[in-house]
């Protein structure tokens, strides 16, 4: 049997960089959500960072909301720490700035931007930035040009994430106790 992790695409993120250190192979998803439905579906093991969050419909849903209501589908197998892919804010000026929701709690002066657009990954986000769609971007420092960019950093990180490895439960029932039903 092959042994599968899910988890947060696309090539290159710290997830997908954790999950395919395991020598396992990797399913990428566009959003948490979306791996946490296959995981589920095809009862895949799937690997979250406790650091995640992500807005559905509006709403934060982070890894504690998935913990808790996801308990009768998955059941947490390993944890560890591991220092993320170095990251960089990119700064042109306060009109805009990109990032992935997780990493929100890293920009200090955050509420400065005039408009902050949150995306479904670091990559993502530097994309917005290169297209000039916004003018700043918290991004991995892998994914921009080091030459052209560097003008441009205006901070870099390099927390510590704890990562959580899921199996998904053969018993599931197929409902969350986000609804309420068994």
């Amino acid at each position: 049997m092959i042994d599968i992790i899910t988890t947060l695409g696309p090539i290159g993120t710290d997830s997908h960089t954790q999950a395919a250190s395991t020598g396992s192979t990797v399913s990428l998803h566009s959003t948490f959500h979306a791996a946490i439905e296959h995981a589920k579906k095809f009862k895949t093991r799937l690997l979250v960072p406790a650091g995640f969050r992500e807005y559905r419909n509006g709403k934060q849903f982070s890894w504690v909301d998935f913990h808790f209501e996801y308990l009768d589908s998955f059941e947490l197998q390993s944890v560890w720490f591991e220092k993320t892919l170095p990251m960089a804010l990119l700064h042109k000026s306060y009109d805009s700035i990109a990032l992935h929701p997780s990493t929100c709690s890293l920009i200090a002066d955050l509420n400065s931007y005039k408009e902050i657009k949150y995306t479904q990954s670091k990559i993502h986000a530097y994309q917005l930035y290169k297209k000039g769609e916004v003018a700043s971007a918290l991004t991995s420092s892998s994914t921009f040009d080091q030459t052209r960019d560097e003008l441009y950093i205006k901070s870099q990180f390099t927390p510590t994430m704890v990562w959580c490895l899921y199996r998904a439960n053969s018993l599931d029932m197929g409902v969350s106790r986000s609804t309420g039903s068994p």
